[in-house]
């Protein structure tokens, strides 16, 4: 049962949730999170502007969140997304003060992508070293198309609606902070080393 993938359960959860839901009910509001309704800035993480954006973002949150629940990476996980959305909340409405109204899960997503990477960094094989930092290379050469584009890597968005590329950036920090605690944190059903006095001391 511990390597079930509880996280990425819940997500999916999450997600079939907030289909059912208005989205107007969940979207960041500036005006309604001044007014008291500070859960929106996490709620408006997990709707979407169009269902191809959804598709996308919550894609990579479960594959990726699939990906590291089985390699025993859940516990860092977990801490990543956390990070990711609280510097998207950051991003939103601390550093985007024009914004008004903001959907989109993006910001966690781009932390799994990144923490995703590091790990797969982690690795001896140096051609699998290469495949990381090419994958951390597109995650910055996508964050430059949509600045310089205005719209999302993932397709167009509805009129008047524009990409936030310090959501994703942000994210991906969120990934990268992670980074001092993956040394410490050992994958689940890992097996410690005992010393043999240990040992004598169990018998």
């Amino acid at each position: 049962m511990k390597r079930f993938p509880w996280m990425s359960s819940a997500l999916a959860a999450l997600c079939a949730a907030a289909a059912l839901v208005p989205a107007t009910a969940l979207e960041y509001d500036r005006a309604r999170v001044a007014a008291g309704e500070v859960w929106r800035l996490l709620t408006g993480q997990i709707v979407h502007w169009t269902a191809r954006m959804a598709v996308f973002d919550f894609g990579m949150l479960l594959g990726l969140g699939l990906w590291l629940e089985l390699r025993g990476d859940r516990r860092l996980a977990v801490v990543t997304l956390a990070l990711g959305g609280g510097l998207t909340a950051l991003a939103v409405h601390a550093l985007s003060p024009g914004l008004l109204v903001y959907r989109g899960s993006s910001g966690a997503a781009s932390a799994l992508f990144v923490l995703a990477a590091v790990r797969v960094a982690d690795s001896p094989d140096p051609w699998t070293r290469v495949l990381a930092v090419a994958a951390v290379a597109l995650f910055l050469g996508k964050a430059a198309f949509e600045s310089l584009a205005g719209q999302l890597f993932a397709g167009p968005l509805p009129p008047g609606v524009r990409v936030v590329p310090l959501v994703h950036l942000l994210g991906g920090l969120g990934g990268l902070a992670a980074l001092s605690s993956v040394k410490s944190v050992p994958p689940v059903g890992a097996r410690r080393h005992r010393s043999p006095s240990a040992d004598r001391c169990r018998s």
